[in-house]
């Protein structure tokens, strides 16, 4: 149910249900029990945690996946799109950015700032060292890629 929600976004939700939990009077065992109101109150912030970490660990793994699957295979080694028998590993920018070889100046602009938005190193920061790193070699490909075109 919450396969691709951003995990921040999760913890500020459970972070919510955790605090109307303990504020309202109205729980499984209700507070004026004494100790047994506390304790379903302590165990409900520990399913909370349970489910925001196994939440957590779920989320890395999809875009861990996701991310693997958007690398390029072996497969790819043929001619480009453009018709031509560059290397298979040569640097096309246009590529890299997303756009056609006779998009404007202003469809390269925006498709530099779609891309950066996507594989920005501080928009992964939370989802683990490796893919912080495969973002970061992803964005200077789309920073070198724009500034080859800009040129």
């Amino acid at each position: 149910m919450f396969e691709r929600t951003d995990p921040r976004t999760l913890l500020k939700g459970l972070i919510l249900v955790a605090i109307v939990y303990l504020v309202l009077p109205h729980d499984l065992f209700p507070d004026y029990f004494g100790i047994p109101g506390r304790i379903d109150d302590v165990l409900i912030m520990a399913w909370l945690v349970w489910f925001y970490r196994h939440h957590l660990r779920q989320y890395e793994a999809g875009a861990a996946e996701r991310a693997s699957s958007r690398r390029p295979t072996g497969a790819d080694t043929g001619p480009n799109a453009t018709g031509g028998t560059e290397r298979p590993n040569a640097f096309d920018p246009y590529e890299i950015l997303g756009v056609a070889r006779s998009a404007s100046s202003d469809a390269i602009r925006d498709a530099y700032r779609s891309r950066m938005r996507e594989y920005h190193p501080d928009k992964v920061a939370h989802l683990g060292e490796e893919l912080r790193a495969l973002a970061h070699e992803k964005s200077q490909q789309i920073q070198r890629a724009y500034r080859q075109l800009g040129d």
